[in-house]
């Protein structure tokens, strides 16, 4: 073995033996700092209510990712960066496939679980008529047919919100889940929960996702990360890449509006929807059942070797 050779294992052995905690720091400053800057003009101008509103907050997905790529490849440095970006490995193939296949049925289901859970808890009043839907559609289109359409057309929405979701995984799942791997799962998954929720302040103080402009919104937001970032971070660990978590994040983004079939006109998410308490439920029960089937039963495998937490005869199962 020639000397660079053992020098780049033991620079990956270090990598995944630590965190780099001057390299999160930087990526956490960078990817708010760029978020900011490219919601400004809606700061200075009419807010979301801007035509410039949707555009900018698809500017906004991609700045993890330009944050992670800066930090990987001036700081970290690590010998394996595609491994470490959570590009691969993709073996074994169809752990992805499931996942591709899955999210979208386990995300339609936890929303409208979350939607039941809202009524049942008297959270909401549902509107079984569907007549605020009616009202927001107009006289060109019926509820049946729109629900149609949404339905028939939800796979090619969920491809595409993947595509825009990709921006803030490799950020999120990618650079920061490995970065964060020597602390353990759980730990882990929480600090990026709330850097997550954290990155979303110049959207939620304008008032989206819960039509709350101050910091209760920004907690609201930061619960609904943390239970949601376990399910995605999950999937980072059980197919060792960031591609089923790309695809989990834009099933969710695609999917949620759906649940809004039978929500009155003024509903409150925080009440009523996946994003709010009523997800955090429904994600809840999800989550304790990671706990209780141990987990994931396995660490990254950042330096190409195996690093598995439970016996070598068992990785297969796991």
């Amino acid at each position: 073995m020639d000397t660079s050779t053992q020098t780049q294992q033991a620079s990956s052995a270090g990598h995944a033996a630590r965190v780099p905690w001057a390299a999160v720091v930087v990526y956490t400053v960078l990817a708010c700092g760029l978020a900011w800057l490219v919601m400004l003009p809606l700061w200075l101008g009419n807010g979301l209510s801007s035509p410039m509103a949707m555009p900018l907050i698809g500017a906004m997905m991609l700045t993890p990712s330009v944050a992670a790529l800066i930090v990987t490849f001036t700081m970290v440095r690590p010998a394996k960066k595609a491994r470490y970006l959570g590009f691969v490995p993709f073996r074994p193939v169809w752990r992805n496939i499931v996942l591709f296949l899955g999210w979208p049925i386990i995300f339609l289901i936890l929303a409208f679980g979350a939607f039941f859970i809202a009524v049942l808890l008297g959270w909401t009043t549902p509107d079984w008529s569907s007549s605020s839907l009616q009202g927001a559609l107009g006289g060109d289109m019926t509820v049946a047919s729109y629900m149609a359409a949404s339905f028939a057309w939800l796979p090619l929405t969920v491809l595409m919100s993947s595509v825009s979701a990709f921006g803030e995984e490799l950020g999120w799942r990618g650079f920061l889940t490995s970065a964060l791997a020597p602390l353990g799962f759980w730990k882990s998954a929480g600090i990026i929960g709330v850097i997550w929720g954290l990155w979303h302040a110049p959207i939620i103080l304008l008032g989206y996702n819960f039509n709350r402009t101050d910091l209760t919104g920004l907690l609201w937001m930061c619960g609904f990360t943390l239970c949601v970032g376990v399910l995605l971070q999950w999937a980072r660990y059980w197919t060792g890449n960031i591609w089923p978590a790309a695809v989990g994040h834009g099933a969710l983004n695609s999917v949620t509006s759906l649940t809004f079939l039978w929500l009155p006109a003024n509903f409150d998410a925080a009440f009523s929807t996946i994003l709010g308490a009523p997800g955090w439920i429904a994600m809840g029960i999800v989550i304790v059942a990671l706990v209780l089937l141990k987990q994931p039963r396995r660490q990254l495998e950042l330096a190409g070797a195996p690093t598995a937490t439970v016996p070598a005869s068992d990785r297969a199962e796991n």
